[in-house]
């Protein structure tokens, strides 16, 4: 088992998330391949959290390496088809991490800093692949949302604020689709974090007993 691992990739999740609303407020000379080299580091980190083996990690790169490629070359060309092929594979890559993450994290065994990473991973990932998913929505489907000003850019905050079931209303979906993926988050998010703490109390008491075992 990789040292570590589910912590280093908190911290790039954490990263993008600290550093991400000033970099757009202060509108930094290449915001977007800042954007970029982050989102890289998070899923290049991802494939380090789930290579336990062999093949996962092929597997893993094999979806995330076209998402890179497509990542970077879109603001070169700015075509509309791309971006929505880019945040689909996007969507597909940290999906496939998530679940790997959240096996690790629900598994049987000590609950220990490692686990809670893991857990807290999984959480930060369904914002970001609703974040892509409101992204191919608003691509496909215009003015999907209420805000005329409305850019990709937007819909981390936005994203977020629905998983955690905020909603300040500074921006509402308008239409069936974006609506529909709105409250899908919203429940996620709490059915994640309701499961996920009876879960990690559970093992908590399991394996902290004085009669604990790994076989129990």
């Amino acid at each position: 088992m990789k040292s570590y691992r589910f912590s280093m990739l908190l911290i790039t999740l954490l990263l993008l998330l600290l550093f991400y609303p000033f970099l757009d407020h202060f509108e930094l000379t290449g915001l977007t391949m800042l954007l970029n080299a982050f989102t890289s580091l998070i899923l290049l980190s991802s494939v380090y959290a789930v290579g336990d083996n062999r093949r996962q990690m092929v597997i893993a790169l094999a979806i995330i390496l076209p998402a890179l490629v497509l990542g970077w070359a879109n603001p070169f060309f700015q075509v509309k088809e791309i971006q929505v092929i880019a945040d689909m594979l996007m969507v597909a890559a940290f999906v496939f991490v998530a679940f790997h993450i959240l096996g690790y994290a629900l598994r049987r065994g000590r609950v220990d800093m490692e686990k809670i990473a893991a857990a807290v991973c999984v959480y930060l990932l369904l914002g970001v692949i609703w974040h892509d998913l409101y992204a191919i929505v608003d691509a496909l489907i215009p003015e999907s949302f209420n805000s005329a000003l409305l850019t990709k850019n937007h819909f981390i905050y936005f994203s977020f604020i629905t998983l955690s079931t905020l909603g300040y209303g500074d921006i509402t979906p308008v239409n069936g689709p974006a609506q529909a993926l709105a409250y899908t988050e919203a429940l996620v998010g709490q059915l994640y974090l309701t499961i996920l703490v009876a879960r990690l109390v559970g093992l908590h008491i399991a394996y902290t007993g004085p009669d604990c075992s790994d076989d129990a």
